[in-house]
């Protein structure tokens, strides 16, 4: 470890003479790939003068940039390491002579951190890490293909958009381990969010069967909708829109079953419901058939 210290303990005479046939020396790499030469070398201050002026001023300038409470665990280190005891390190810097015991524990148990204040998040002084959150999980559009890309190089899903099924196992399964969002999901799907939150729940629960399209009868037959029954379905669609407000899937199935005598699934109810475009028209259509009862009232007055 190399510290850059500037201090001045009694404003008086400090002597460096060095023991030259007392240090240890080994190589080291230092962070910017240069060997560096560490030596420890035993010092005893006696014939060395400093400036009390020069040290006054380099130490204001030096709390301007490190603070006042960083100089001083740095001064007190220096002073152990010089060989001066505790209680002298405490009046010569003004602290009880536990303060500098402890600061000079610390620096001793955890290095570099220990000059700093514990309270801070993140050290100004030891290099920063690397951040460990994985990136985004991201979905877009490449011409036949929805791209799951995980944001890593190379590391993409290419799920083909003439197949739901495989898309919906896929994001669904994604959104289970919470690595996409449902708002992601949902409009990649089509479906709205809190429909596409009960489907991820059926897939954990019920395994991938479940998303298979299931309008079939109990024979086994598909379940063909004829132009009449889609008549029908529009027609019932626009009276419980008129009537009632409602468009749920199973109100307009309940609907049809009482007034036809026509039993459809709900999912079947859903699919042609959204196929023939009239979720559109659920708010603009009650508007225009008032407008049509008005201007017909008027014309009749007149």
């Amino acid at each position: 470890m190399i510290l850059f210290l500037i201090f001045n303990p009694l404003y008086g005479k400090v002597v460096f003479i060095l023991y030259l046939n007392k240090w240890y020396e080994n190589n080291t790499s230092s962070g910017g790939g240069l060997t560096m030469v560490n030596k420890t070398r035993f010092i005893n201050c006696r014939t060395l003068t400093f400036s009390p002026q020069l040290s006054e001023n380099r130490i204001a300038q030096a709390q301007e940039s490190l603070g006042a409470g960083l100089i001083q665990r740095i001064l007190c280190f220096a002073l152990y390491l010089l060989g001066l005891n505790r209680s002298a390190i405490g009046r010569t810097l003004g602290m009880p002579p536990e303060t500098a015991k402890s600061i000079i524990k610390a620096v001793r148990r955890n290095g570099l951190r220990a000059f700093e204040d514990r309270r801070l998040k993140s050290s100004t002084l030891l290099p920063k890490q690397a951040s460990t959150a994985p990136p985004p999980i991201t979905l877009r559009k490449d011409d036949d293909y929805l791209v799951v890309d995980f944001g890593i190089p190379d590391r993409s899903i290419k799920l083909y958009r003439q197949d739901p099924l495989q898309i919906k196992t896929v994001l669904l399964s994604l959104l289970n381990s919470s690595l996409l969002s449902t708002r992601q999901v949902a409009e990649a799907i089509g479906f709205t969010p809190s429909y596409t939150t009960a489907l991820a729940r059926r897939l954990r629960e019920q395994g991938a069967l479940c998303l298979l399209d299931q309008r079939r009868s109990r024979q086994g037959e598909d379940f063909v909708v004829t132009p009449n029954v889609k008549a029908e379905l529009i027609q019932q669609f626009t009276l419980d829109v008129i009537t009632s407000g409602r468009t749920s899937s199973t109100a307009i199935s309940e609907g049809l079953k009482q007034r036809c005598g026509i039993a459809i699934p709900d999912r079947t109810v859903r699919h042609h419901v959204s196929r023939l475009g009239l979720r559109i028209i659920k708010r603009s259509l009650p508007q225009l058939v008032a407008a049509v009862k008005k201007t017909s009232n008027n014309c009749s007055e007149s």
